[in-house]
């Protein structure tokens, strides 16, 4: 009774339906525990970010709470990767186009810049 059957399923129905409660009960504890040891995640992260920062050492980078949560399905880590990585190459492309408005306002130095090299 305690894995969700009635006692009339228990007593009158298929013996294979005993199999199949007692498997789905297996899943529902299974997806409990994993609920609760990322609440447990989340608790973690929370303590470090509020009590750890206040008796980290000086200097130290504080810890900061996750911005978005933690990806679960390989799904949402595939996304999360490919976010990443639009990120990093956006950042690049910034870099380089800053680069290249220095390179061409003339904001660098004679002997770095490329086209004013003076050849000994």
């Amino acid at each position: 009774m305690s894995i969700g059957m009635t006692y009339d399923e228990f007593w009158n129905q298929d013996v294979a339906m005993v199999r199949a409660f007692r498997k789905a009960d297996d899943l529902k504890r299974r997806r409990q525990n994993e609920a609760l040891w990322m609440q447990g995640i989340y608790i973690r992260d929370a303590l470090l970010s509020t009590v750890g920062n206040m008796f980290s050492a000086k200097g130290a980078r504080p810890m900061e709470y996750p911005k978005e949560p933690y990806p679960v399905t390989n799904e949402q880590i595939a996304e999360k990767e490919r976010a990443e990585q639009r990120r990093m190459e956006e950042r690049i492309k910034a870099d380089m186009l800053a680069l290249a408005t220095r390179m061409t306002n003339k904001q660098m130095p004679l002997e770095a810049h490329p086209e004013k090299r003076v050849v000994k």
